[in-house]
């Protein structure tokens, strides 16, 4: 078969409807057990009570591995060969290997830096002069929150080649929240407030103190970043989300009362 031939026989299996209606199904199928998987998952994590760094391991390996697998399905309906795929590849090999090099260099790292497990979701670092939480470590990138609140995603490689500072865990399970206080509303009078309606909340670390920083003033206010600190790192989001209600009915009460 001449490569035209080889050609046209992969574009009839493209266009035929029987090949069509087998690619949506494999497609549908796929995306149900990628969310299967991530719902076993969960579960694996509660029952055997698996970091958050052994989730994203485990996350990513199933979801690249189906991933692959339907991949390949959906070529063999299409009439490629993946052997002779395979053996193209080694052709090419040294091209590609400079082409890839650093997603190579950083997929090892990532390795050894998950099994090194000396960065854990849920740590704080500083590397490159920035200090931000671990939110993810995957094969190839890191991802942190920094002090700024921008996501920083850092290359694995850098962890396995550069020098970084680990701070003790717990040391930034910091929940910074934006508010815009309503003019005439003291700071001192907001901080007091929802430091007591922020104690009925156990997520919360009473120990230690609420931070009121004043940022700029806008048409509407004053906007303040709002600092608490959670016993645990899953519960950053339901602590922002309780100090945004907790702030929603202070400066309701305070508006209903100015007018």
């Amino acid at each position: 078969m001449t490569t035209s031939d080889w050609f046209e026989a992969i574009l009839a299996n493209l266009f035929d409807i029987g090949t069509i209606c087998s690619i949506i199904i494999i497609i549908i199928i796929t995306s149900i057990v990628i969310k299967l998987g991530d719902k076993i998952l969960l579960k694996l994590e509660k029952r055997y009570d698996l970091n958050l760094t052994a989730h994203y391991l485990l996350k990513d390996l199933l979801r690249y591995s189906i991933i692959l697998i339907a991949l390949a399905w959906i070529l063999h309906l299409v009439g490629i060969d993946l052997q002779n795929i395979i053996l193209s590849l080694g052709i090419v090999s040294i091209v590609l290997g400079f082409a890839s090099k650093d997603i190579v260099s950083n997929f090892v790292s990532g390795i050894f830096v998950i099994g090194d497990k000396n960065v854990q979701v849920g740590e704080t670092i500083e590397v490159d002069g920035r200090k931000g939480v671990i939110t993810k470590v995957g094969f190839r990138n890191t991802t942190m929150i920094g002090l700024d609140n921008f996501k920083v995603t850092i290359p694995n490689s850098v962890l396995s080649t550069k020098t970084y500072k680990n701070f003790p865990l717990g040391e930034d399970y910091r929940i910074r929240t934006e508010i815009i206080l309503p003019h005439g509303l003291d700071i001192f009078e907001y901080k007091e407030k929802i430091s007591q309606a922020m104690q009925k909340y156990d997520l919360i670390d009473k120990e230690k103190e609420t931070i009121i920083l004043a940022k700029e003033m806008m048409e509407d206010g004053a906007r303040v970043e709002v600092s608490f600190w959670v016993k645990d790192y899953k519960d950053r989001d339901p602590g922002k989300v309780a100090i945004l209600e907790e702030s929603n009915k202070i400066i309701y009460n305070y508006l209903n009362y100015q007018y």
